[in-house]
């Protein structure tokens, strides 16, 4: 393989390798005037591709032909809001099934049950 595919392949996947920090996924924790911290929670989904070759010609020059093309999409998919020393996820999109709507209800639940035993 020669050096100019090699160079190409190496700045590639240290571009994919800057794009796929922690910090893109379990996001920086935001903190509200009341106390409560809200941390975003994302999924990555990243795409690759490259090709090259190199040409040796007539003459004594050798050719080079190469590309590389990628993308990322970075989805929210919930946010932890983590308030008054209790911990709920939240999701950010509709619930998929019946069972995830049920488990989103729970802590709301639970809260309530709780509530009526304090009074």
């Amino acid at each position: 393989m020669s050096s100019s595919v090699s160079e190409m392949l190496e700045n590639a996947v240290k571009s994919i390798d800057s794009m796929v920090e922690s910090k893109k996924i379990i996001g920086d924790p935001i903190t509200t005037p009341d106390g409560t911290v809200i941390v975003p929670v994302s999924q990555v989904s990243l795409g690759f591709g490259g090709g090259g070759a190199d040409f040796d010609g007539k003459n004594t020059s050798s050719h080079f032909g190469g590309g590389m093309g990628g993308g990322a999409k970075i989805t929210p998919q919930a946010f932890l809001v983590i308030s008054n020393g209790n911990v709920r996820l939240i999701s950010a999109g509709a619930p998929s099934s019946p069972l995830d709507k049920v488990i989103d209800l729970v802590p709301d639940m639970v809260d309530k049950i709780n509530g009526f035993f304090t009074k």
